[in-house]
């Protein structure tokens, strides 16, 4: 298969079927671990582990949302811790199927908003330092670069960018979404 063809089959791929308007973000749940297992192995080079996962849906600190389609099937999926009035975003990822239709998005506004609803002043994470898809998202979503970790990633020995984002207090309700 050239190149040509496989960029248009994955072009294909991403249209949203029909009927599908968008995606719903619930929390996440161990019945949904063979999916996002999927997912996470397509999406990095060194994947978090199943165990991994199970004990960060026990962490009473973390919070694990889902995005799915009208289908029930997830898109993405996106884990934080919460301690005090800081949230750390850990790991964001989307299967390749459903990437570029906003689903990162979607969760990432999920999780802020929650995080606001908390009283959430300030919100963290680290990004590879070459990862522009990534990079952009979170400075769309308010996030600028506040350091440099150097060799972070053990696995290849690259560099993260540390971004923070002020969290403006938030006017909603007290009580935090999903």
């Amino acid at each position: 298969m050239s190149l040509r063809q496989s960029n248009r089959t994955l072009r294909e791929l991403r249209q949203p079927a029909p009927g599908e308007r968008g995606f719903a973000v619930g929390e996440m749940t161990l019945d949904d671990l063979d999916e996002i297992m999927a997912i996470e192995e397509n999406s990095f080079v060194t994947p978090w582990t199943r165990k991994l996962f199970m004990e960060e849906c026990r962490n009473h600190r973390s919070k694990m949302f889902v995005a799915r389609n009208a289908r029930r099937e997830i898109a993405g999926y996106l884990c934080a811790w919460f301690v005090e009035d800081e949230m750390h975003i850990l790991n964001l990822a989307c299967h390749p199927r459903f990437r570029r239709r906003k689903v990162a998005t979607r969760l990432l506004t999920h999780c802020l908003a929650h995080a606001g609803a908390r009283g959430v002043k300030w919100a963290y994470l680290e990004v590879r330092r070459f990862n522009d898809q990534a990079m952009s998202l979170y400075v769309k979503q308010g996030f600028k670069p506040v350091g440099v970790r150097r060799g972070y990633y053990t696995d290849t020995r690259e560099d993260a960018v540390v971004m923070a984002l002020e969290m403006k207090p938030s006017s909603s309700a007290s009580r935090p979404p999903g």
